[in-house]
């Protein structure tokens, strides 16, 4: 009779050898090379924001013809195809987060470029990190973009408060050569969204920092895509001071200062933050956007190699001298790319870690360089140009940057 203790004995190595004689377990299969990359955009190609929302149209497809033309994205060793879709919105931001989710949930895109203007891209801010579809954009500046906790945003453009605190510098430093007055007293104007409040704190910390150079005299909001400034106006008149500071988008500058001339308005310095030299605001002001000064993420003056390349680039493609629209729209396309070729895939996360350590060389922007910090805000500034006669525009600060020269401060004909 067989002991039980021998047949404990036989069933180890039975199952060792049942096993080493069983079929090696596949290795796993890497994920199918794509065939093509979606990338999906919602801009503003009608209504208020019609104008700046076609140069990012075109900006973007420009920088996707430029990626397709050399035989497509790299993307882990295979060159991919870029198949863009943007829609509009109509500048309405309930239908601009409606359509972003639309890309997002039936066109199945694989990655997102932002629209234009603050409101419309804070509304549809929330649907990158809804659908863990990575989003870049260039469109939006508001600081208060990159403080909800979002993972899958990024964004290519110096924030406002920023623009407020450059122009302050760029003010103190020609009240101390004597150009100014000794408090400076500012006429403070702003559009009533998280945009024009970036610019009304910057403005407002500096003159409670510096009480000694700065005084602000008027404090006043502003409705977005307003027709008559008259009353805002007659207000900074009655002000008496020095110099008028205004945060406007391109539709609301345009109609504001055609209003401050006409009321025959002048102040030794007058800016509209990023406004000023437009070409759409240079052709429907003529000369009486002369010497007004702004801040801005580019401007097509700028000497260095890239600003030239593209600028002629733009004007051979378009027929027209670009702005700082295309120019920031076609560097967050560019980066976006670069972000996915890093990435090496398609996957959402994969290209989102891949953007957070992105240093994205060869950039439009001042420095030339973008990257970004932990909550997707740029690490990228502001320069400071001058409209000049005959639709001139001159780099003015910092006084650091290739081709700038100084500013016409006071403006002529104020002192």
């Amino acid at each position: 009779m067989v002991s039980v203790s021998r047949h404990i004995r036989v069933l180890p190595a039975l199952v060792l050898l049942l096993a080493g004689c069983a079929p090696a377990a596949a290795p796993p299969q890497a994920a199918p090379a794509p065939t093509e990359l979606k990338v999906g955009a919602v801009l503003p190609l009608t209504g208020p924001f019609s104008a700046s929302g076609g140069y990012f149209q075109q900006a973007y497809q420009l920088a996707t013809d430029e990626v397709n033309g050399a035989g497509g994205l790299d993307i882990g060793g295979k060159k991919v195809q870029v198949n863009l879709k943007i829609l509009d919105d109509g500048s309405d931001a309930t239908k601009s987060r409606s359509l972003v989710e639309q890309l997002a949930t039936q066109e199945k895109v694989n990655a997102l470029l932002g629209g234009y203007d603050t409101v419309l891209v804070q509304a549809q801010q929330g649907v990158p990190d809804q659908y863990k579809i990575p989003m870049v954009e260039g469109g939006g500046a508001a600081s208060a973009i990159f403080t909800r906790g979002n993972k899958y945003l990024f964004g290519t453009l110096a924030t406002i408060d920023d623009l407020g605190n450059i122009t302050m510098d760029f003010l103190k430093y020609w009240i101390d050569q004597g150009k100014l007055p000794k408090p400076l007293r500012i006429a403070l104007a702003w559009e009533n969204t998280d945009h024009g409040k970036d610019y009304q704190a910057a403005v407002n910390k500096a003159a409670k920092d510096d009480p000694g150079h700065f005084q602000v005299v008027l404090d006043q909001s502003f409705d977005l895509n307003g027709s008559d400034f008259t009353p805002l106006l007659t207000q900074v008149k009655a002000a008496n001071a020095d110099s008028f500071l205004s945060d406007a988008h391109l539709p609301d500058f345009i109609t504001m200062h055609r209003q401050y001339t006409q009321l025959g308005l002048k102040h030794k310095f007058v800016t509209y933050g990023a406004r000023g030299p437009d070409q759409k605001g240079r052709e429907a002001l003529s000369s009486a956007a002369d010497y007004l000064v702004a801040g801005l993420w580019w401007t097509p003056a700028l000497t260095d190699q890239g600003s030239r390349k593209f600028t002629d680039t733009w004007k051979g493609k378009f027929n027209v001298t670009p702005d700082w629209f295309q120019a920031l729209a076609y560097d967050t396309a560019r980066v976006l790319y670069a972000g996915i070729t890093k990435a090496g895939s398609t996957d959402g996360d994969k290209i989102r870690d891949a953007l957070a350590g992105l240093q994205f060389e060869g950039a439009l922007v001042p420095g030339n360089k973008i990257s970004f910090d932990q909550t997707g805000k740029p690490k990228t500034s502001y320069l400071m140009t001058q409209n000049l006669p005959n639709n001139e525009v001159a780099v003015v600060w910092p006084s650091s940057i290739e081709g700038a020269k100084p500013a016409m401060i006071p403006m002529p004909g104020t002192t």
